[in-house]
């Protein structure tokens, strides 16, 4: 600690609760009587994913240093019929917007993104918007307070559309997240379900006995 405290101009306070957050988030491990050990350091090759916070598809991609690409391939005004509303949840009428996206990470195709958004809930949101960050937009542009997010994740047998945008190779199966976001009204704006590449689909949480 009194190393730390000289190296960063820093209280002993300050270091100690520094130590105590990289402990919460199982970087180190404090042993009575011996210190501090660093039990945990990322892989350089791993893209990591978070399930705690709700982080965008540009914030995670510049989290894990590579460079993010979306292409739009469907954008369309829909009203929610029965299927619809069963799979996502939102009322069997309402006017929705379907958004189908293609992501890539440093030039690959690596997730496809199915958004459905409530039209009354998203303003004037636009191809373009869709094209960089919808919570950048909702945020920003319409100081929307995004709060939650209820998840499903799965593993899936690939279709012929993950097999034909997210060049696949020899893996048979994709990883499917299904997510209902709500706002600070209380309000479900948007289902997504991402399907994405195993070679990227890497999330680690903390577990406490």
């Amino acid at each position: 600690e009194m190393e730390l405290t000289k190296i960063y101009s820093c209280s002993r306070n300050t270091v100690r609760r520094a130590l105590t957050l990289l402990s919460d988030e199982a970087f180190l491990q404090p042993i009575h009587g011996r210190g501090v050990r660093v039990i945990w350091q990322k892989k350089p090759s791993e893209v990591i994913g978070s399930l705690e916070g709700l982080e965008s598809f540009q914030e995670y991609a510049h989290r894990n240093n590579l460079v993010p690409e979306t292409n739009v391939i469907v954008f369309e005004h829909v009203p929610c019929t029965d299927d619809i509303s069963h799979q996502t949840g939102f009322k069997a009428g309402e006017e929705l917007i379907h958004i189908i996206r293609i992501r890539k990470l440093d030039g690959s195709s690596r997730q496809i993104d199915n958004d459905y958004l409530l039209a009354s809930a998203v303003g004037n949101l636009t191809i373009a918007d869709a094209s960089t960050s919808i919570y950048a937009y909702l945020e920003n542009t319409l100081h929307m307070k995004i709060l939650k997010s209820k998840r499903t994740i799965s593993v899936e047998l690939a279709t012929e559309e993950d097999q034909q945008h997210l060049e696949l190779g020899d893996f048979n199966c994709v990883a499917v997240v299904e997510s209902h976001s709500f706002n600070s009204k209380g309000v479900m704006f948007g289902f997504t379900q991402t399907r994405s590449h195993p070679e990227t689909f890497c999330y680690k949480v903390i577990s406490k006995r």
